[in-house]
């Protein structure tokens, strides 16, 4: 009996520390290591998030999120008017610079029970915000840096309550943005010191060494230094919020500049990882325009702005990101030129090429949500709690489209190669579908309702490769008539939609 003991012991331990070793994958502070970890299958799943852009700069309202930039570095052609904005409303920069801020940043409407949930309400399956923009002003109670909202400002730990909101759903993960690898130099940009007078030198503060660990620029401080709170600040938040997800603005530029140093973006890179490994967490780092701009590009997810600059042959998986509207942050007066169709169209066409989609909404300095992104997150969470089953766990089709409007446009980089542009501003026709499937269902998703009561779908005429079962109409209890030909599957719809913006067909296939 004891030799059999010994043996089962033996078996059980052998297992286990396999199954731990499998389980705990550790990776190298190297990019051949990193490209290694697999993207989660809760990202591919989750199919759309939303996160803010909101910190100091909200509180001007004016030009965007690198107001400080166009405030200094900016002063001298007036770049976005902030300049002149700036000086007839708050007065000359060596009496108030960006820094004076602070103070009136105290977000007395921000309520991260109320952002979440409106976040939640769309149809988001991960969410967060901004931490720190290029202005390297941090929505955390930071240990690290003095120049943070838990000691200054509203003087609460912004992104610690987003996270407490955010555990309070079951269905959601968190999202960290970094932003702040371009903060060294950022508010000088491309000044020489031939360019800084002796006034400016002595009177404007981002000159003034006892802002160095904010303004952080080759005058007050140094890149060794900028490095190092880098990497702590990254780590900080890692070790306190866990976040699910990272995302970072481009670092590449900055990494040759030794600001951040390379070694320390893996450093950290390989942290996340690690850290996650061990406490069965599965994360992600998105990874901007990766390759010239950002890391490798087969590191991490595959991340757009706006649909830009993307390759070709891009595929399973990628992630879109853009504003809500434009410019990023709130501004005075800001324009609503797209409203919930654009937002869900461009979903739905993302979801189906294989990608995710990020929307960043804008509140006001005051921490509320214009009322007008409430409306459009609150429409676009009608149609994702309507057609969610489209979306959600789906994966892409042998084809992701059929249709003649054109989203998709060809320009040549400095370097001669070829990049897209999508474009979803467009009139979408009942002959624009867009497809996902999930386990044996086919879903057929139009992107404009039919004037004669029939959707053709030429990808499943007679003859196709799927042998179609029943087909229904998410939003109706109407039984659909449907026939297939050479030419198309033809199916009659009711007279009115059931719902707005894209309609989905639900297909049974063998």
């Amino acid at each position: 009996m004891k030799p059999f003991l010994l043996f089962l012991c033996t078996l059980l331990l052998i297992v286990f520390t396999r199954t731990e070793s499998k389980a705990q994958q550790h990776f190298e502070p190297t990019w051949d290591s990193l490209a290694k970890n697999p993207l989660p299958e809760w990202v591919k799943d989750a199919k759309f998030g939303v996160y803010t852009h909101w910190g100091i700069y909200s509180v001007p309202a004016h030009g965007g999120p690198d107001y400080i930039r166009n405030l200094y570095e900016g002063s001298r052609t007036d770049a976005k008017g902030v300049y002149s904005y700036h000086t007839k409303k708050y007065g000359p920069l060596q009496n108030f610079g960006y820094k004076d801020f602070i103070p009136l940043f105290t977000a007395p409407k921000f309520d991260a029970n109320d952002w979440v949930g409106v976040m939640h309400d769309a149809g988001a399956k991960f969410g967060g915000i901004c931490l720190v923009h290029h202005d390297s002003f941090l929505l955390w109670d930071s240990k690290v840096n003095r120049w943070n909202a838990g000691t200054m400002g509203p003087c609460r730990d912004i992104y610690g309550e987003i996270a407490k909101a955010v555990h309070q759903y079951d269905d959601m993960k968190l999202l960290a943005t970094f932003h702040h690898g371009r903060s060294f130099g950022y508010a000088t940009g491309g000044m020489r010191s031939d360019d800084i007078t002796d006034t400016m030198r002595k009177t404007w503060d981002v000159f003034d060494p006892e802002f160095h660990d904010f303004y952080w620029n080759q005058w007050t401080g140094t890149a060794s230094e900028f490095s190092d709170q880098w990497k702590a600040k990254i780590s900080e938040v890692i070790d306190t919020y866990h976040p699910d997800m990272i995302w970072f603005d481009g670092l590449r530029t900055a990494m040759r500049g030794d600001h951040p140093r390379e070694a320390y973006v893996l450093d950290v890179l390989a942290k996340y990882f690690n850290d996650a490994s061990r406490n069965h967490q599965r994360v992600a780092i998105c990874n901007k325009h990766g390759g010239e701009f950002n890391f490798p590009e087969d590191v991490g997810l595959k991340c757009y702005e706006n649909g830009r600059d993307m390759p070709t042959d891009v595929g399973p998986w990628f992630l879109i990101d853009r504003a809500i509207a434009y410019p990023w942050s709130y501004v005075n007066d800001k324009r609503y030129r797209d409203g919930a169709d654009y937002h869900v169209r461009s979903i739905v066409d993302v979801v189906s090429r294989g990608g995710i989609f990020l929307l960043s909404l804008t509140p006001k300095g005051d921490g509320s949500i214009p009322p007008e992104e409430r409306e459009i997150m609150k429409n676009i969470g009608n149609w994702m709690k309507l057609n969610g089953e489209a979306i959600y766990g789906s994966r892409p089709w042998r084809i992701h489209a059929e249709g003649p409007t054109i989203t998709r446009g060809l320009k040549r980089t400095n370097k001669g190669e070829e990049r897209e542009q999508w474009d979803w501003r467009k009139e979408f026709t009942a002959q624009d579908i867009r497809f996902t499937q999930k386990d044996n269902i086919l879903y057929a998703i139009a992107l404009a309702w039919p004037d004669n009561g029939k959707l053709q779908i030429e990808s499943l005429a007679e003859g196709c490769e799927e042998a179609i079962q029943s087909i229904s109409l998410i939003g109706s209890n109407k039984q659909l008539k449907w026939e297939q030909s050479k030419k198309h599957l033809e199916i009659t719809v009711p007279e009115t939609p059931p719902g707005e913006y894209a309609f989905t067909l639900k297909i049974y296939t063998e």
